[in-house]
């Protein structure tokens, strides 16, 4: 995909996160629609939200003023592919339980990294 500079980007489709929501409720307001119910698939042109889809209903957000026909195709297809996978739910519930929240690590010289508390 190319930005409006004539550039390539690349393309990353991956599940909407906590680190998403203000991004996503941009995107939305952009579109005139609510942020779609449920896990969400994210279709990032470079680190920006472009279009985003439910993967529970299918409700699709998109920027209108980008080119996002081809990346709300890609979407569809990969919830179509997603659903229809065995063992989705199962595999996204631990996915959610494994993760570990990060914690910030404060500015330390070098080679001296300790996590804030």
């Amino acid at each position: 995909m190319y930005n409006m500079y004539g550039q390539q980007t690349h393309i990353t489709i991956r599940p909407a996160g906590p680190e998403h929501g203000e991004a996503l409720r941009i995107l939305a307001q952009r579109d005139s629609a609510p942020v779609p119910p449920g896990q969400l698939l994210l279709a990032l042109a470079g680190k920006e939200p472009k279009a985003a889809i439910s993967l529970t209903t299918g409700a699709v957000i998109a920027d209108p003023f980008q080119p996002t026909e081809a990346l709300v195709g890609l979407l569809q297809e990969r919830a179509r592919q997603l659903r229809t996978s065995s063992g989705f739910r199962a595999r996204l519930a631990a996915r959610r339980a494994r993760r570990v929240p990060r914690r910030a690590l404060s500015p330390q010289p070098a080679g001296t990294l300790r996590a804030f508390d």
